[in-house]
């Protein structure tokens, strides 16, 4: 494998939980993800000569991943509906009741503020998220709270 591969492969593995996450927030079932996982990994691989380090590299894989996961959506005629997951798995049967309205709050969502939520809830910083998404920390915040001022809303609606 030469340098080039190596290292893309070494880059892209580091950030397999940030494509992944972006994959599940957008994508419902688990072949879609995979699906969606391998479409922005090559898209990925297809751009890398054209990364010129004008910004990290973190943030170059958010925008392609955004991009082509949005891309992935409208040529399937359809915006994506977001099964977000996080990390644990519960068994409960409340709790997966509890996670469906969340996934149903998370669809009520735009596109861009379902991705920063997205990193809001797989534990990125607001700084992280600034970085990832050419926001400052303080518009972070902002938008961060007024999505969740919407998920309140929304949340509290279909639980009445």
């Amino acid at each position: 494998m030469s340098n080039d591969k190596r290292a893309f492969v070494q880059r892209i593995h580091s950030h397999q939980r940030l494509i992944r996450s972006l994959c599940a927030a957008y994508f419902s079932c688990e072949e879609d993800q995979k699906d969606a996982f391998q479409d922005v990994v090559l898209q990925l691989w297809k751009s890398y000569t054209s990364f010129r380090e004008q910004s990290s590299f973190a943030t170059w894989v958010y925008k392609v991943t955004l991009h082509t996961l949005l891309d992935k959506a409208k040529r399937q005629g359809r915006m994506p509906t977001c099964p977000y997951r996080s990390e644990y798995e519960w068994s409960d049967p409340t709790a997966q009741e509890s996670t469906e309205i969340i996934h149903f709050a998370l669809n009520q969502l735009a596109p861009s503020d379902k991705a920063l939520i997205v990193l809001y809830l797989e534990g990125f910083r607001y700084q992280e998220i600034a970085e990832l998404s050419d926001l400052t920390p303080t518009n972070v915040s902002t938008r961060l709270s007024r999505i969740k001022q919407k998920l309140k809303r929304i949340l509290t609606h279909e639980l009445l």
